[in-house]
């Protein structure tokens, strides 16, 4: 039934969202150590010994977490829109596109605590000359991804008026 650009802009939401595992959000510099933020997590390239490292898988879970999530309700709503053809359905998919945005929102807010509180604040106790972040190319990216899921929501709910009348006329 839907045969409007919704489909490919939540996907294109999903894609721009994996782009964050290959692309850093931000990048600390200090003297002596060097941390980026990806969508899986805090890396260094920087030669650590054992048990050093103030970061750890399971410090970054939370945002490896969304960033997973966000991928996954995009790619599910994606794949729903080729499908559906009722409005039960269309109603379904609405509820998930919205519980998205938000899920995406709370993506975007934890970035930019981890960003500029927790980061900075874990990374002195290792390194005391690294200050705040730099941004990088990522950090355009969960905008974007918002961005495009507002706008294939917004075409979603014409879909439901769309189906709403034609209902009407049966």
């Amino acid at each position: 039934m839907s045969q409007r650009l919704q489909p490919i802009f939540f996907f294109l939401s999903a894609l721009v969202l994996a782009l964050l595992f290959f692309l850093p959000f931000a990048s600390f510099y200090g003297d002596f150590h060097t941390f980026d933020l990806f969508g899986h997590g805090i890396t260094s390239p920087d030669v650590w010994e054992e048990g050093v490292s103030p970061f750890k898988m399971t410090f970054s879970l939370p945002i490896l977490i969304l960033t997973v999530t966000a991928m996954i309700l995009s790619g599910y709503l994606a794949m729903g829109l080729f499908r559906a053809v009722k409005l039960a359905q269309f109603q379904k998919l609405l509820k998930i596109a919205r519980i998205n945005i938000i899920v995406m929102v709370v993506c975007i807010a934890a970035y930019l605590g981890y960003s500029y509180f927790i980061i900075p604040k874990m990374a002195q106790t290792v390194d005391p000359t690294i200050q705040s972040p730099i941004f990088r190319a990522g950090v355009a990216f969960p905008l974007v991804a918002l961005l495009l899921t507002i706008f294939a929501t917004s075409g979603l709910k014409k879909d439901i008026k769309k189906v709403r009348s034609t209902d009407r006329i049966r």
